[in-house]
């Protein structure tokens, strides 16, 4: 039991290197992706040393940001920054500070959405995410302005913010 655990785990974190490194084969990623999805959750029912207070804490937040995503492209008149991610993913995990500093700095003239993918899918589809972190940059009137995959700095995200404005 102990090793199909730790061979269950060893493929997840495989599997999630690979989806989160923004491949542009998007079948081989979408079914990675399933697998992985399908993996986690066994892996996380067979494992007793993960945190369930962690996790349902974590979901509460994220289905609360998610409750917000309305409609990509409806921020009234403002440049909006979709943050496309998923709860598995290390670098979504790691660049999420940067991003809350960057939803403080640009506060009034950016409108910022956090997209978990695995429960958005149809918004995820709908722009063409490979790979996560995504950010997708929309003019006011919808259209994507800029976009970016993988793990971005805090100056990197600014250069690219500031130069919308």
């Amino acid at each position: 039991m102990r090793n199909l655990l730790l061979m269950s785990v060893t493929l997840v974190m495989m599997m999630i290197v690979v989806a989160c490194s923004g491949s542009s084969n998007t079948k081989t990623t979408e079914v990675l992706s399933t697998q992985s999805d399908t993996v986690v959750m066994e892996s996380v029912e067979n494992t007793e040393t993960m945190s369930d207070s962690n996790v349902e804490e974590q979901e509460s937040v994220e289905e609360s940001e998610n409750a917000q995503v309305k409609e990509a492209g409806d921020s009234k008149g403002k440049l909006e920054v979709l943050d496309f991610f998923a709860t598995w993913c290390g670098p979504c995990k790691a660049m999420a500070p940067a991003m809350e500093q960057m939803e403080k700095k640009y506060a009034g003239k950016i409108e910022f959405r956090k997209i978990d993918i695995d429960k958005e899918p149809e918004l995820a589809n709908q722009y063409n995410i490979t790979g996560v972190p995504t950010i997708v940059v929309l003019s006011r009137d919808g259209k994507i302005l800029d976009s970016t995959v993988g793990l971005q700095t805090v100056d990197e995200l600014d250069k690219m913010f500031s130069a919308l404005l």
